[in-house]
């Protein structure tokens, strides 16, 4: 009897090297999923100060309009409205995806439109305005008829990973504040 306990005792002392194998690549399989799990939900939850911040713009644009009667324009420059979107005329003017005081030296039609996120931000923006005799750019079925109305398009530019793959999130006045987005996780 006391042999045979001896021998049981070695038989199952551990793990053979096959085994620990098969553990150390089911660990590596499992934390290769969470990793690309969570830079998923990184990049989603880092996009939604695009949403946020536009419509913060958009509640900003509608106050400004009700005191001033005009959309307010806003981009890269103090003084000289931006002419057409995109990221040469967004603000701040660091690249997509680098986080940026979006405070510090920002042109005055900013601060114009009250519009003051707090911290940084990783997007950069621009707002396009236009009269109702203009066509906005990139909006298909407008008329520049008379029943139109005054219209702003706002644009969040980002590049969150760093791939050279710019996502534009652009919210027009003219479709009831729609949020379009191209390339939201890149």
């Amino acid at each position: 009897m006391r042999r045979s306990l001896q021998n049981l005792r070695k038989s199952s002392g551990g793990m053979t090297l096959v085994e620990l194998m098969i553990v150390v690549v089911i660990l590596g399989i499992l934390a290769g999923i969470a990793g690309i799990s969570y830079s998923i939900y990184i990049r989603r939850s880092r996009s939604q100060e695009a949403t946020t911040q536009l419509a913060s713009i958009a509640a900003r644009e509608a106050a400004y309009r009700s005191e001033f009667a005009v959309y307010c324009p806003a981009g890269a420059s103090s003084g000289s409205p931006p002419t057409s979107l995109g990221t040469s005329n967004a603000w701040p003017t660091t690249s997509p995806g680098t986080l940026t005081e979006f405070a510090s030296g920002a042109p005055v039609e900013w601060l114009q439109l009250g519009y003051r996120p707090t911290g940084t931000v990783r997007y950069r923006y621009v707002v396009l305005t236009g009269q109702p005799t203009t066509s906005p750019p990139g909006v298909t079925g407008w008329s520049t008829s008379p029943n139109q109305d005054l219209w702003f398009i706002a644009e969040a530019y980002g590049d969150l990973d760093r791939d050279n793959t710019v996502s534009t999130h652009r919210l027009f006045s003219g479709n009831g504040n729609t949020l379009q987005v191209t390339n939201e996780y890149e």
